[in-house]
């Protein structure tokens, strides 16, 4: 079993690992790793290598997130790994216009209520909330019609990692929900 402490690079942000990875003949020696996201999120596990019996373990610091183009292993003309993220359906939030600060600041209270209350997870990128599907999604769209948040729209589609990429921070329950302090 290959034992993998750390991230050496990244193929699609650092200059060096992606000369390596589109060097002549190099594709011949890459290989891709597919994770889910919920995957990429932990910090320890195991994963087989595609079309081999060898399995590598994970073990990085605790928090690190897996970004697609990452760079697990790599031996000169020998073996690439290379952390491939699979797009996810999802649902995708976003304001139907600009808003002025205050009506701004009532839609994203009532969207923290209303996702929040579910207890979905959330990550927020360029301007947009991706939910991750974890129920199915009649009943989401049925939360989103109950709570009939004007100025808040909302679609499901395949979102791929590129797009939601943040090496700091996976989905968070906490961002919308705070700590859990229900009081009766």
């Amino acid at each position: 079993m290959l034992i993998i402490n750390e991230i050496l690079g990244n193929i699609n942000t650092d200059v060096k690992w992606e000369k390596l990875y589109s060097e002549p003949g190099g594709k011949g020696y890459v290989q891709t790793v597919m994770f889910k996201r919920k995957e990429s999120e932990r910090s320890r596990l195991y994963k087989k290598l595609p079309g081999f019996d060898q399995e590598i373990g994970i073990n990085l610091k605790r928090g690190a997130i897996l970004c697609d183009g990452d760079v697990l292993y790599y031996e000169k003309g020998e073996k690439m790994l290379v952390v491939k993220i699979e797009a996810e359906e999802m649902m995708v939030l976003h304001f139907a216009e600009k808003f002025h600060d205050d009506k701004m600041l009532e839609l994203a209270v009532k969207l923290g209520h209303a996702i929040g209350n579910q207890h979905w997870q959330i990550k927020v990128a360029g301007g947009k909330i991706y939910v991750p599907i974890v129920i199915d999604k009649k009943v989401m769209e049925s939360v989103m019609k109950t709570h009939n948040i004007q100025g808040v729209k909302y679609c499901f589609e395949e979102v791929v990692e590129e797009q939601i990429s943040d090496r700091k921070s996976g989905f968070s329950h906490d961002s919308l929900h705070g700590h859990h302090q229900h009081k009766h």
